[in-house]
């Protein structure tokens, strides 16, 4: 029986949604009487994440900090941070005794800790790319695993052979409504941080052509606005004049009174597991517009209990805002707000998911008990990554910006392994893309760690000449012809990455980033 767990949360400086989920999953486990222990890093940041210490006095929960990093796809280790956090973390466990540790994200010093001190030790960890694991690896991940969609259980459970589980998202009802009178100006809100996968634009273009159909109402956008992303989407209100009907309003800290006097919420999303907005909405009585994202058809059924879009353009969600105007014009919409509640008490309740907590918490530990551990230890580590870690110490003087070398080293070792293998002798070139400074990054790197490889010269679009020595190649004399290894030495490479694409590139074996891929 588990008396008492160890949560480790993450060095962000904001309150993410994974270790948010976290979070609530701790404070469950605390309302029933398990002892609980939270500790958050200070790793790389001047001050640790004010919400964890706020909600955990609140809770009555003892939060510690500590040095460690976490990675939220495998690409993104720290190799520097787990060699040199490893012995701090190790005392601060074996003192701390639990019965089972639990982390956000991937957190390989506490996996590597807790081979050595015989404790199951389990992650939440939520969407990726099939393409942060082209790479071997070590095995050095937490085998156990907690997500909040099935869809992504068994994403990990492939590409990382974990044994995962389903536990979903718990929210919060602190008020119940008996029924929903809708107005006849309806009012919308689309909630969470404006950016590219949250989609918030194509939203405010499927409420344009709605209210072109004749929807009367509002919509409010709701979250952070420090990006491009919302710079875009305010430019776009103000292209067509949509003031009137379409505002961002920016971050809010009460989002209990913004879901209680609103009719639905528009959840545009393109890359999630299973929006935290979603479970919020159900336990506010919010009916939901959804598009079919990950795990949300796992849960929302099309005018069963809420509005599962087609798909994730602004015509798809504007179909289904439409049909949610007319249910509620034709009566239709009682069952489906009644649905809904059934809903959050049967999937999204904190009873419901404290069952389901406890009882995957259980079988971890039956199976961690029955299996035999992992051999792999944080001295294999070190021998594994021996030569590059003695090579960057060697000529860390050398290197333009040290910090960036440090900490990508361990994508930086697989990356030149990689090379290594594909024989570039036997290639038609080998060339780094981008004459900025990442590109300058690029070549030292090739130069120290791979000193027997030979760049056959830069490409860029814009520029021409020599760059540091070499040729710079414009990208179409590159694309057409036998294919060529390269290395992406641009910040924001997407549009790249997507002409490779078109051009039949695979990335891991054609082309390569010392640094994590974008999402």
């Amino acid at each position: 029986m588990i008396r008492k767990i160890l949560y480790f949360m993450d060095n962000y400086r904001s309150l993410g949604g994974a270790a948010n989920t976290l979070l609530r999953q701790a404070i469950l486990m605390r309302h029933i009487g398990k002892t609980v222990i939270v500790a958050v890093s200070n790793d790389g940041i001047n001050q640790v994440c004010e919400d964890y210490l706020k909600i955990c006095a609140q809770e009555d929960i003892p939060t510690y900090e500590q040095k460690f990093s976490v990675a939220n796809q495998p690409e993104g280790v720290s190799l520097f941070s787990i060699l040199e956090n490893y012995d701090q973390i190790k005392a601060f466990i074996d003192l701390q005794k639990p019965d089972i540790v639990h982390s956000v994200q991937l957190n390989p010093t506490v996996e590597l800790v807790c081979r050595e001190l015989k404790l199951p030790h389990v992650m939440n960890i939520y969407q990726a790319l099939p393409e942060f694991f082209v790479f071997p690896y070590p095995d050095i991940f937490a085998r156990f695993h907690i997500c909040d969609s099935q869809c992504y259980a068994a994403f990990w459970k492939k590409y990382l052979k974990t044994k995962s589980y389903c536990v979903r998202t718990v929210a919060q009802r602190e008020k119940k409504r008996e029924r929903h009178n809708f107005a006849e100006n309806l009012r919308f809100i689309c909630v969470g941080q404006l950016c590219e996968r949250k989609n918030q634009l194509e939203v405010m273009k499927a409420f344009r052509l709605a209210v072109k159909r004749g929807l009367k109402g509002t919509l409010e956008i709701w979250g952070h606005v420090d990006s491009s992303y919302a710079d875009k989407c305010q430019q776009y209100i103000s292209d067509h004049m949509l003031g009137n009907y379409i505002s961002i309003k920016g971050f809010s800290d009460d989002l209990e009174n913004i879901y209680q006097e609103c009719d639905a919420l528009i959840c545009g999303s393109t890359s999630e597991s299973y929006p935290n907005v979603v479970s919020e909405a159900l336990a506010n009585q919010v009916i939901v517009i959804t598009t079919p994202v990950a795990g949300v058809p796992e849960i929302i059924r099309d005018r069963e209990n809420g509005y599962l879009c087609k798909g994730y353009s602004a015509e798809c969600i504007a179909d289904k805002i439409m049909v949610f105007e007319q249910d509620i014009r034709t009566g239709a919409i009682k069952k489906v707000w009644s649905h809904a509640n059934d809903t959050y008490d049967r999937v999204h309740s904190p009873i419901a998911v404290t069952e389901s907590l406890i009882k995957t918490y259980d079988e971890i530990l039956l199976e961690y008990r029955q299996k035999s551990c992992s051999l792999y230890t944080i001295e294999d580590l070190k021998e594994e990554f021996k030569e590059t870690i003695d090579c960057f110490l060697k000529y860390r003087d050398q290197f333009t910006d040290e910090a960036f070398i440090k900490m990508n080293l361990w994508k930086i070792h697989f990356v030149v392994l990689c090379l290594k293998r594909t024989g570039l002798n036997k290639n038609q070139g080998f060339y780094i893309w981008g004459t900025g400074k990442l590109g300058g990054y690029y070549k030292e790197i090739i130069e120290i760690f791979a000193p027997d490889i030979r760049i056959s010269g830069f490409i860029d679009s814009y520029k021409t000449g020599d760059y540091m020595g070499y040729q710079i190649v414009p990208p179409k004399d590159i694309l057409r012809g036998p294919k060529k290894t390269l290395l992406l030495g641009v910040f924001r490479a997407e549009e790249i990455i997507e002409t490779l694409r078109k051009s039949d590139y695979r990335y891991g074996t054609d082309y390569f980033k010392f640094e994590q891929i974008p999402w």
